[in-house]
Protein backbone atom coordinates (compact mmCIF):
# COMPACT_ATOMS: atom_id res chain seq x y z
CA UNK A 1 0.00 0.00 0.00
CA UNK A 2 3.00 2.34 -0.41
CA UNK A 3 2.15 5.80 -1.72
CA UNK A 4 -1.56 5.21 -1.23
CA UNK A 5 -4.04 7.67 0.14
CA UNK A 6 -7.65 7.15 1.13
CA UNK A 7 -10.60 9.52 1.01
CA UNK A 8 -13.49 9.01 3.42
CA UNK A 9 -16.68 8.52 1.38
CA UNK A 10 -19.12 8.25 4.31
CA UNK A 11 -20.75 11.13 6.14
CA UNK A 12 -19.00 9.99 9.34
CA UNK A 13 -16.48 7.15 9.66
CA UNK A 14 -15.49 5.72 13.05
CA UNK A 15 -11.81 5.06 13.74
CA UNK A 16 -11.41 1.96 15.92
CA UNK A 17 -8.50 0.84 18.13
CA UNK A 18 -8.56 -2.58 16.44
CA UNK A 19 -10.05 -4.05 13.23
CA UNK A 20 -13.46 -4.74 14.74
CA UNK A 21 -16.44 -2.92 16.20
CA UNK A 22 -16.00 -4.54 19.63
CA UNK A 23 -14.40 -1.52 21.28
CA UNK A 24 -15.55 2.11 21.31
CA UNK A 25 -14.34 4.38 18.53
CA UNK A 26 -11.30 6.58 19.06
CA UNK A 27 -12.87 9.30 16.96
CA UNK A 28 -14.62 9.93 13.66
CA UNK A 29 -13.67 11.32 10.27
CA UNK A 30 -15.98 13.29 7.98
CA UNK A 31 -16.60 12.80 4.27
CA UNK A 32 -13.68 13.86 2.11
CA UNK A 33 -11.04 13.56 4.86
CA UNK A 34 -7.70 12.38 3.51
CA UNK A 35 -6.10 9.45 5.33
CA UNK A 36 -2.75 7.71 4.98
CA UNK A 37 -3.25 3.97 4.52
CA UNK A 38 -0.62 2.09 6.50
CA UNK A 39 -1.88 -1.46 6.11
CA UNK A 40 -4.67 -3.40 4.44
CA UNK A 41 -6.42 -6.14 6.42
CA UNK A 42 -9.49 -8.25 5.76
CA UNK A 43 -12.14 -5.60 5.21
CA UNK A 44 -10.20 -2.98 7.18
CA UNK A 45 -7.51 -0.35 6.70
CA UNK A 46 -5.04 0.76 9.33
CA UNK A 47 -4.86 4.49 8.79
CA UNK A 48 -3.46 7.74 10.07
CA UNK A 49 -5.08 11.13 9.70
CA UNK A 50 -3.46 13.98 11.56
CA UNK A 51 -3.07 12.89 15.17
CA UNK A 52 -5.70 10.16 14.84
CA UNK A 53 -4.55 6.61 14.09
CA UNK A 54 -6.48 3.35 14.08
CA UNK A 55 -8.62 1.08 11.94
CA UNK A 56 -11.50 1.94 9.63
CA UNK A 57 -13.85 -0.14 7.54
CA UNK A 58 -12.55 -0.47 3.98
CA UNK A 59 -16.10 -0.08 2.64
CA UNK A 60 -16.05 3.63 3.45
CA UNK A 61 -12.67 4.65 2.09
CA UNK A 62 -11.91 5.43 -1.56
CA UNK A 63 -8.30 4.54 -2.32
CA UNK A 64 -6.45 6.93 -4.63
CA UNK A 65 -2.86 7.12 -5.77
CA UNK A 66 -0.69 9.97 -4.53
CA UNK A 67 0.84 10.25 -7.99
CA UNK A 68 -1.62 12.15 -10.22
CA UNK A 69 -0.54 10.28 -13.36
CA UNK A 70 -1.32 6.83 -11.93
CA UNK A 71 -5.10 6.89 -12.37
CA UNK A 72 -7.81 9.11 -13.75
CA UNK A 73 -10.59 9.95 -11.35
CA UNK A 74 -13.35 9.22 -13.86
CA UNK A 75 -12.11 5.62 -14.12
CA UNK A 76 -12.63 4.97 -10.38
CA UNK A 77 -15.90 3.14 -9.83
CA UNK A 78 -16.34 4.46 -6.29
CA UNK A 79 -16.11 8.04 -7.54
CA UNK A 80 -18.36 7.45 -10.55
CA UNK A 81 -21.05 6.09 -8.23
CA UNK A 82 -20.46 8.38 -5.24
CA UNK A 83 -23.41 10.35 -3.93
CA UNK A 84 -23.58 13.52 -6.01
CA UNK A 85 -25.47 15.72 -3.57
CA UNK A 86 -24.21 16.54 -0.07
CA UNK A 87 -25.80 14.86 2.97
CA UNK A 88 -28.90 16.56 4.26
CA UNK A 89 -26.95 18.09 7.16
CA UNK A 90 -24.75 20.02 4.70
CA UNK A 91 -27.45 21.27 2.35
CA UNK A 92 -27.47 25.09 2.21
CA UNK A 93 -30.92 26.70 2.53
CA UNK A 94 -31.57 29.23 -0.24
CA UNK A 95 -33.24 32.29 1.26
CA UNK A 96 -34.95 35.33 -0.25
CA UNK A 97 -32.26 37.60 1.22
CA UNK A 98 -29.49 35.86 -0.73
CA UNK A 99 -28.19 37.63 -3.82
CA UNK A 100 -27.91 36.00 -7.26
CA UNK A 101 -24.31 34.85 -6.73
CA UNK A 102 -25.16 33.26 -3.40
CA UNK A 103 -28.18 31.48 -4.86
CA UNK A 104 -26.16 30.09 -7.75
CA UNK A 105 -23.34 28.94 -5.46
CA UNK A 106 -25.87 27.28 -3.15
CA UNK A 107 -27.53 25.50 -6.07
CA UNK A 108 -24.22 24.12 -7.34
CA UNK A 109 -23.33 22.91 -3.86
CA UNK A 110 -26.75 21.41 -3.16
CA UNK A 111 -26.70 19.57 -6.49
CA UNK A 112 -23.07 18.38 -6.57
CA UNK A 113 -21.53 19.07 -3.15
CA UNK A 114 -21.22 15.45 -2.03
CA UNK A 115 -18.89 14.55 -4.89
CA UNK A 116 -17.17 17.95 -4.87
CA UNK A 117 -16.20 17.55 -1.22
CA UNK A 118 -14.54 14.19 -1.86
CA UNK A 119 -12.70 15.44 -4.93
CA UNK A 120 -11.55 18.63 -3.23
CA UNK A 121 -10.09 16.43 -0.50
CA UNK A 122 -8.07 14.59 -3.14
CA UNK A 123 -6.47 17.72 -4.60
CA UNK A 124 -6.46 19.65 -1.29
CA UNK A 125 -8.45 22.62 -2.57
CA UNK A 126 -11.30 24.38 -0.80
CA UNK A 127 -14.74 23.32 -2.06
CA UNK A 128 -15.52 27.02 -2.49
CA UNK A 129 -13.03 27.16 -5.37
CA UNK A 130 -14.61 24.23 -7.24
CA UNK A 131 -18.09 25.68 -6.75
CA UNK A 132 -16.87 29.03 -8.05
CA UNK A 133 -15.30 27.55 -11.19
CA UNK A 134 -18.53 25.72 -12.04
CA UNK A 135 -20.57 28.88 -11.41
CA UNK A 136 -18.37 30.95 -13.71
CA UNK A 137 -18.08 28.40 -16.50
CA UNK A 138 -21.71 27.33 -16.87
CA UNK A 139 -23.80 28.65 -14.04
CA UNK A 140 -23.33 25.22 -12.50
CA UNK A 141 -25.44 23.50 -15.14
CA UNK A 142 -24.25 20.46 -17.03
CA UNK A 143 -27.30 20.07 -19.30
CA UNK A 144 -29.82 22.44 -20.88
CA UNK A 145 -33.61 22.33 -20.70
CA UNK A 146 -33.62 19.77 -23.52
CA UNK A 147 -31.21 17.51 -21.62
CA UNK A 148 -28.38 18.27 -24.03
CA UNK A 149 -24.91 18.78 -22.65
CA UNK A 150 -24.01 22.45 -22.26
CA UNK A 151 -21.53 23.33 -25.01
CA UNK A 152 -19.77 26.34 -26.49
CA UNK A 153 -18.54 26.13 -30.07
CA UNK A 154 -15.28 27.99 -30.70
CA UNK A 155 -14.98 29.17 -34.30
CA UNK A 156 -11.27 29.97 -34.06
CA UNK A 157 -10.47 26.46 -32.80
CA UNK A 158 -12.47 24.92 -35.62
CA UNK A 159 -10.47 27.15 -37.99
CA UNK A 160 -7.21 25.83 -36.57
CA UNK A 161 -8.32 22.20 -36.79
CA UNK A 162 -10.24 22.21 -40.07
CA UNK A 163 -10.87 25.63 -41.57
CA UNK A 164 -7.32 26.45 -42.61
CA UNK A 165 -7.37 23.55 -45.06
CA UNK A 166 -10.92 24.31 -46.15
CA UNK A 167 -10.94 28.09 -45.98
CA UNK A 168 -13.53 28.78 -48.67
CA UNK A 169 -16.17 26.64 -46.96
CA UNK A 170 -15.18 27.90 -43.52
CA UNK A 171 -15.34 31.57 -44.50
CA UNK A 172 -18.75 31.04 -46.07
CA UNK A 173 -20.25 29.86 -42.76
CA UNK A 174 -18.01 30.93 -39.84
CA UNK A 175 -16.35 34.17 -38.75
CA UNK A 176 -14.30 35.51 -35.84
CA UNK A 177 -12.19 38.54 -34.91
CA UNK A 178 -8.73 38.07 -36.43
CA UNK A 179 -7.02 40.14 -33.70
CA UNK A 180 -8.92 38.77 -30.71
CA UNK A 181 -9.88 35.31 -31.90
CA UNK A 182 -12.15 34.51 -28.97
CA UNK A 183 -14.44 37.41 -29.97
CA UNK A 184 -16.73 38.16 -32.90
CA UNK A 185 -17.94 34.61 -33.45
CA UNK A 186 -20.66 34.43 -36.08
CA UNK A 187 -22.35 31.69 -38.11
CA UNK A 188 -24.69 31.26 -41.04
CA UNK A 189 -25.99 28.05 -42.60
CA UNK A 190 -26.67 29.70 -45.92
CA UNK A 191 -23.65 31.53 -47.33
CA UNK A 192 -25.96 34.31 -48.56
CA UNK A 193 -27.87 34.73 -45.29
CA UNK A 194 -27.28 37.24 -42.48
CA UNK A 195 -24.71 36.36 -39.83
CA UNK A 196 -25.91 34.98 -36.49
CA UNK A 197 -24.29 35.85 -33.13
CA UNK A 198 -24.76 32.43 -31.60
CA UNK A 199 -23.02 32.47 -28.22
CA UNK A 200 -25.28 32.57 -25.18
CA UNK A 201 -28.10 30.35 -26.45
CA UNK A 202 -27.74 26.59 -26.38
CA UNK A 203 -30.12 26.11 -29.33
CA UNK A 204 -27.76 28.21 -31.44
CA UNK A 205 -24.59 26.58 -30.07
CA UNK A 206 -25.99 23.18 -31.04
CA UNK A 207 -27.09 24.49 -34.44
CA UNK A 208 -23.51 25.52 -35.20
CA UNK A 209 -22.01 22.38 -33.69
CA UNK A 210 -24.31 20.04 -35.63
CA UNK A 211 -23.47 21.87 -38.85
CA UNK A 212 -19.74 21.65 -38.14
CA UNK A 213 -20.00 17.94 -37.29
CA UNK A 214 -21.17 17.25 -40.82
CA UNK A 215 -18.00 18.89 -42.11
CA UNK A 216 -15.67 17.11 -39.64
CA UNK A 217 -16.96 15.39 -36.52
CA UNK A 218 -13.54 15.06 -34.94
CA UNK A 219 -12.62 18.72 -35.47
CA UNK A 220 -16.06 19.90 -34.33
CA UNK A 221 -15.91 17.91 -31.09
CA UNK A 222 -12.41 19.16 -30.38
CA UNK A 223 -13.65 22.72 -30.94
CA UNK A 224 -16.35 22.71 -28.22
CA UNK A 225 -16.10 23.26 -24.51
CA UNK A 226 -18.16 20.65 -22.70
CA UNK A 227 -20.49 20.48 -19.73
CA UNK A 228 -20.37 22.22 -16.39
CA UNK A 229 -16.59 22.75 -16.32
CA UNK A 230 -16.49 23.78 -20.01
CA UNK A 231 -13.33 21.77 -20.73
CA UNK A 232 -12.35 21.92 -24.38
CA UNK A 233 -12.64 18.72 -26.40
CA UNK A 234 -9.02 18.96 -27.52
CA UNK A 235 -8.05 18.34 -23.86
CA UNK A 236 -9.53 14.83 -24.01
CA UNK A 237 -6.17 13.04 -23.66
CA UNK A 238 -5.26 15.14 -20.61
CA UNK A 239 -8.42 13.76 -18.98
CA UNK A 240 -7.46 10.18 -19.79
CA UNK A 241 -9.74 9.63 -22.78
CA UNK A 242 -8.64 7.69 -25.82
CA UNK A 243 -10.64 9.95 -28.13
CA UNK A 244 -12.72 13.11 -28.03
CA UNK A 245 -15.73 10.97 -28.96
CA UNK A 246 -15.31 8.98 -25.74
CA UNK A 247 -15.11 12.16 -23.69
CA UNK A 248 -18.17 13.57 -25.47
CA UNK A 249 -20.17 10.39 -24.82
CA UNK A 250 -19.30 10.26 -21.12
CA UNK A 251 -19.88 13.96 -20.51
CA UNK A 252 -23.22 13.64 -22.30
CA UNK A 253 -24.32 10.65 -20.21
CA UNK A 254 -23.93 11.82 -16.61
CA UNK A 255 -22.93 15.06 -14.90
CA UNK A 256 -20.64 13.01 -12.65
CA UNK A 257 -18.29 12.55 -15.60
CA UNK A 258 -18.27 16.31 -16.05
CA UNK A 259 -17.37 16.93 -12.41
CA UNK A 260 -14.71 14.21 -12.45
CA UNK A 261 -13.42 15.64 -15.72
CA UNK A 262 -12.97 19.03 -14.07
CA UNK A 263 -10.75 17.52 -11.40
CA UNK A 264 -8.80 15.34 -13.83
CA UNK A 265 -8.17 18.50 -15.86
CA UNK A 266 -7.02 20.38 -12.76
CA UNK A 267 -4.62 17.58 -11.80
CA UNK A 268 -3.08 17.44 -15.26
CA UNK A 269 -0.64 14.86 -16.56
CA UNK A 270 2.43 15.73 -14.50
CA UNK A 271 3.48 15.32 -10.90
CA UNK A 272 2.51 18.92 -10.10
CA UNK A 273 -0.31 21.17 -11.26
CA UNK A 274 -0.06 24.92 -11.76
CA UNK A 275 -3.84 25.20 -11.60
CA UNK A 276 -4.06 23.41 -8.25
CA UNK A 277 -1.16 25.45 -6.89
CA UNK A 278 -2.95 28.66 -7.87
CA UNK A 279 -6.22 27.55 -6.24
CA UNK A 280 -4.44 26.52 -3.06
CA UNK A 281 -2.80 29.97 -2.92
CA UNK A 282 -6.18 31.59 -3.69
CA UNK A 283 -4.58 33.32 -6.67
CA UNK A 284 -7.66 33.20 -8.86
CA UNK A 285 -6.29 35.52 -11.55
CA UNK A 286 -3.31 33.25 -12.10
CA UNK A 287 -5.63 30.24 -12.08
CA UNK A 288 -7.81 31.88 -14.73
CA UNK A 289 -4.78 32.41 -16.97
CA UNK A 290 -4.18 28.64 -16.98
CA UNK A 291 -7.81 27.55 -17.14
CA UNK A 292 -9.32 30.16 -19.48
CA UNK A 293 -6.28 31.44 -21.34
CA UNK A 294 -4.83 34.94 -21.43
CA UNK A 295 -7.75 36.64 -23.18
CA UNK A 296 -9.74 37.92 -20.20
CA UNK A 297 -7.70 36.78 -17.21
CA UNK A 298 -8.57 39.65 -14.81
CA UNK A 299 -12.28 39.32 -15.61
CA UNK A 300 -12.40 35.57 -15.01
CA UNK A 301 -10.21 35.82 -11.92
CA UNK A 302 -12.48 38.45 -10.36
CA UNK A 303 -15.60 36.44 -11.16
CA UNK A 304 -14.15 33.28 -9.58
CA UNK A 305 -13.15 35.20 -6.46
CA UNK A 306 -16.63 36.70 -6.29
CA UNK A 307 -18.28 33.28 -6.25
CA UNK A 308 -15.74 31.98 -3.73
CA UNK A 309 -16.74 34.80 -1.40
CA UNK A 310 -20.44 34.23 -2.09
CA UNK A 311 -20.14 30.56 -1.18
CA UNK A 312 -18.12 31.26 1.95
CA UNK A 313 -20.70 33.80 3.10
CA UNK A 314 -23.33 31.06 2.87
CA UNK A 315 -21.23 28.56 4.81
CA UNK A 316 -20.48 31.07 7.56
Amino acid sequence: MANKTGLVNAASLNVRPEPSTAKPALGALTRGTKVEILEKLEGWYRIKSGSLSGYVSGDYVTVVDNTPTADYLWEMELLRTAQLAPPESKVIPVLAKHNASQKMAAKVWNDQGGLLEILCGIIEVEPAAAVAVLCVESGGAGFDANNRMIIRFENHIFWNLWGQKNHDTFNAHFAFNAQKKWLGHKFRQDSNAAWLDFHGKQDNEWLVFDFARKLSENAAMNAISMGGPQVMGFNCSALGYGSVQEMFANFSSDIRYQVLGLFDFLRGAGSTSKMIDALQLKDYTRFASYYNGSGQTPVYGARIEGYVNAFKSLKS
